[in-house]
């Protein structure tokens, strides 16, 4: 037969919590084990979330992304999330959304490049995108939590705010991962690229 007392846990919890408020246990020692023991798992497990390595992001020549110390998979994207992706790898100062048609141009020559192989029409690319930056609707947000989900099948839960487009409503937003985590295999993109950062 078992000397283990059968409780809920309810009802140790609330047992526990009043031995622990009203009585001084400073000097027992099995007490202050088991009490130590917990709190050492606790610094264990934030160190290891510390300690959780950054990987690399890897554009390859046809404009794939992979992030190949998470996995050797492709994180794939529908074009437009890709070129939005991209085009803030790019700006490591961030830029609002809001004034995003300003980036038109290089918003346009991303897209032909991650696009390539399907020869989309000029003119297919540029509503696209003009609905992208167009200040009045979301499309921008509905963008980002593509990216987002994409991310999410690779990295960490612990590092996704490094490596998603984050930022306050009416500022800047952008990706804060070091760039020298970020290798371009594409020449056009990496001239793009070079131009911004000092890889």
């Amino acid at each position: 037969m078992s000397d283990k007392l059968s409780i809920s846990y309810h009802t140790a919890k609330r047992i526990l919590l009043e031995l622990l408020e009203n009585n001084d246990f400073s000097t027992d020692e099995d007490i202050l084990k088991i009490l130590g023991s917990v709190v050492q798992k606790e610094i264990n497990n934030e160190t290891n979330n510390d300690k959780e390595e950054m990987s690399r992001i890897i554009i390859d020549k046809n404009g794939h992304i992979f992030l190949p110390d998470y996995s050797p998979m492709e994180v794939k994207m529908p074009y437009l999330p890709k070129t939005v992706f991209l085009f803030f790898l790019i700006h490591n100062e961030g830029v609002e959304f809001k004034s995003m048609y300003n980036y038109m141009h290089e918003l346009y020559e991303i897209y032909q490049i991650v696009a390539l192989e399907k020869n989309t029409e000029a003119g297919k690319i540029r509503r696209s995108l003009e609905n992208l930056v167009e200040p009045v609707n979301n499309r921008i947000y509905e963008t980002c939590s593509i990216i987002r989900r994409s991310l999410a099948n690779v990295v960490p839960e612990s590092l996704m705010e490094i490596y998603c487009i984050t930022g306050r409503r009416g500022e800047k937003h952008q990706i804060n991962v070091d760039r020298s985590l970020i290798k371009v295999e594409n020449g056009k993109l990496k001239e793009m690229f070079d131009m911004k950062n000092d890889l």
